[in-house]
């Protein structure tokens, strides 16, 4: 009775901080996330301060500008982009014989759809325009304490660990490090599927000599590289559009565009993280989908981790098996 006693003294010692160090988290995931930055951007930091003998203030303030303004200039590029398409989108759809196309099946068949989709939108955006107080808000508190995050990680790349009871620090150290793994793999791959997604759309949209293709192929390839959002997103409104006005040749070519483009993706991506994480490149493919089919799209996220699991499962029978 006193062994279950001191156990359960044990257990809740070790657990119950760390379950409400993890809910804090949660709540105010601005600083949580400006720690896990100050953690992964530890090695530029101190890039700047060993290599070029900058001083550590000197080394933490270029590396908190260089994110922001890296976040600035893709914020502007975007920005910039959706103002030089809104007259481009203007001028084709005032050529939209709208009284006609009332009557098409195309129409027909996302009329509903589209309007709950606009309706949506618009709620959306009205929200979080007055949400921006709030947004800017958290902004600032990421950006300070990114700054005193990597001010600390000089010193001790991992110093938030001491408000983790200490049983756990070794568990976590662990956590941290193959966390460390996964993510420098995870950007890795993502960067050569962004290139190839790139070169996949402007040469698509080169033959089909669409304006600007090096720019909007940029543009679809960046938000293709968003968790949660695609190609699709632009290529299959992109597809309707031509089949509305009578261009069904133009329209099929950039759904077969989008297919090829969805296709050649998800196989390179399988064989990356085949050679990755040393998996077939089929287990890959049934990995990932087993992910988006239990967890939805936020399973892309997990994929990773999933895959990292499936490695260390597959050593542990392999040895087991011996």
């Amino acid at each position: 009775m006193i062994t279950l006693q001191e156990n359960k003294k044990d257990f809740l010692l070790q657990w119950l901080p760390f379950g409400i160090i993890i809910l804090i988290s949660f709540v105010a995931y601005p600083l949580t996330l400006a720690i896990i930055g100050g953690y992964f951007l530890f090695p530029l930091t101190n890039l700047l301060h060993k290599k070029f003998k900058l001083p550590v203030f000197l080394s933490v303030l270029l590396t908190v500008i260089l994110i922001l303004g890296s976040f600035l200039v893709v914020l502007f590029f975007l920005i910039q982009t959706f103002i030089d398409l809104i007259p481009f989108l203007h001028e084709h759809v005032v050529l939209l014989p709208v009284m006609e196309l009332q009557s098409h099946p195309v129409f027909t068949m996302f009329e509903g759809k589209f309007q709950t989709i606009l309706n949506k939108l618009l709620n959306d955006l009205l929200l979080n325009v007055t949400h921006l107080p709030s947004y800017f808000f958290e902004i600032f508190l990421f950006s300070i304490g990114l700054f005193f995050s990597l001010f600390e990680s000089i010193k001790d790349r991992e110093w938030f660990l001491v408000y983790f009871p200490k049983k756990m620090r070794t568990l976590c150290h662990r956590a941290l490090l193959k966390s460390s793994t996964v993510v420098n793999q995870f950007i890795h791959v993502e960067l050569k599927l962004f290139v190839l997604t790139f070169i996949l759309i402007a040469i698509g949209f080169s033959v089909l000599g669409l304006h600007n293709p090096i720019k909007y192929a940029f543009l679809i390839s960046l938000v293709d590289s968003i968790p949660f959002l695609g190609t699709g997103l632009i290529l299959i409104p992109l597809s309707i559009y031509f089949f509305l006005m009578e261009m069904q040749m133009v329209g099929t070519i950039v759904l077969l565009l989008y297919l090829f483009v969805q296709l050649t993706r998800h196989i390179v991506e399988s064989v990356l993280w085949s050679s990755t994480t040393q998996i077939k490149a089929v287990h890959v493919f049934y990995l990932s989908a087993a992910a988006i089919l239990i967890f939805g799209f936020i399973g892309i996220l997990f994929s990773p981790f999933i895959y990292l699991f499936a490695h260390k499962w597959e050593n542990f029978t392999k040895t087991s098996s011996q």
